[in-house]
């Protein structure tokens, strides 16, 4: 499986050995599921052990049959969002290094990104759909992120429309990974989405999603 995990605007990147390639390979986190063992857990587990994130929950992301030729092997893919930082735990022997990219660094639509990351950011083909398919899922939801040079004002701006004017009828929690990708990065933005992480599913839902929009649009009109 593969997981891509969203945490204040980046995404999280591991890279590592691979023998048969004979090449360090970066792709998302991610590994084999245990026998008897549930694909979101060990979605979970893999994302804590090489990562040490904890994530709050996943979203599936479907499947992807990575070389239906020559082999049977089904790869699961998650969205994970409200991850906890945390200390990784690698088997013995295990190197892995974990590193962090901005989402436009890793959604190849952006040109700009692509050409500019040399080797590419990920080389791994079932990372690479997770990508699409969570940016196609994402802007099903919100519409287009703010632009990888967008200052903070433009990007909250583009935030209070997304928060201000949500579907109800979405799961509110890829708005809220929407909101991430667009101005998890700046700390006035992260600091809202806390807010809004912690409160969004209880009895003042509704009056949390209001307050977060004002501070947004309030943010929108700062000088940059």
């Amino acid at each position: 499986m593969r997981v891509l995990a969203v945490h204040r605007g980046r995404v999280a990147m591991v890279t590592q050995h691979h023998y048969l390639h004979d090449a360090e390979i970066t792709d998302l986190p991610g590994g084999l599921v245990d026998e008897r063992e549930k694909p979101a857990d060990a979605a979970c587990r893999e994302l804590a052990e090489e990562t040490g994130l904890r994530a709050m929950w996943l979203y599936p992301l479907g499947t992807v049959a990575t070389a239906r030729a020559v082999s049977t092997e089904t790869v699961h893919l998650f969205l994970a969002h409200g991850c906890i930082p945390g200390a990784a735990s690698l088997d013995a022997g295990e190197a892995v290094r974990t590193g962090w990219r901005r989402w436009h660094e890793v959604d190849e639509g952006n040109i700009r990104a692509v050409q500019a990351a040399m080797p590419p950011a990920l080389a791994d083909a079932a990372s690479l759909a997770a990508v699409h398919r969570a940016g196609a899922l994402l802007r099903a939801v919100g519409g287009a992120f703010p632009d990888a040079d967008a200052d903070l004002p433009k990007a909250a701006w583009a935030a209070y429309t997304v928060a201000g004017a949500r579907d109800p009828l979405m799961d509110e929690r890829l708005s809220l990974v929407w909101l991430d990708v667009a101005i998890g990065r700046y700390a006035e933005g992260a600091a809202i989405l806390s807010e809004l992480e912690s409160a969004y599913e209880g009895a003042d839902g509704e009056g949390a999603w209001m307050r977060a929009a004002d501070r947004y649009a309030a943010l929108a009109q700062s000088p940059a």
